[in-house]
């Protein structure tokens, strides 16, 4: 049984230290179909961007925005421990300060965000085939049209 501590220190490891083989994270998104290859939905054996439908935003297509961990930029994931919560959980949010995260329309069928292995430069990145360590269900399918953006705010896990 994980303690809060370890929890904690879990995500510190994963978000802010070096057991992600890369500076950086990816936000991508997906469409909610196809259902993910080999997967009945979307749980948590989704694996690879290899198994989803990504969807493409204007200027930066299929390849996501990226997110730098904490101790090399002002905006990443903040990890938060039980204590500070107040519960018996400990919490990473990504920080969104500026509204970093926004992508521009023109964006169809859009439901998830992704969060996904980046890679040390992006000439090395490659969004199809990009490791998924979390997603998020935007809710319903969500179209931007051109001109307007999707903003990303205050995405959190939490590690019961």
């Amino acid at each position: 049984m994980w303690t809060n501590l370890g929890k904690q220190r879990m995500f510190e490891e994963f978000f802010e230290a070096s057991s992600v083989n890369a500076t950086r994270f990816m936000l991508q998104l997906a469409s909610a179909l196809p259902v993910p290859t080999d997967q009945v939905g979307w749980d948590a054996n989704l694996s690879s961007t290899a198994q989803v439908g990504l969807v493409s935003a204007s200027s930066i297509g299929t390849s996501g925005l990226e997110v730098l961990r904490l101790g090399h930029a002002a905006a990443g994931f903040n990890v938060s421990s039980a204590h500070e919560l107040g519960a018996s959980a400990a919490r990473a949010v990504l920080q969104t300060a500026g509204d970093v995260y926004k992508y521009n329309g023109p964006i169809t069928g859009a439901r998830y965000v992704l969060l996904t292995e980046g890679a040390e430069s992006a000439v090395t990145f490659d969004p199809t085939a990009a490791e998924v360590y979390a997603w998020w269900d935007i809710g319903q399918d969500t179209n931007i049209a051109t001109g307007n953006t999707l903003t990303i705010t205050d995405l959190s896990l939490q590690g019961n």
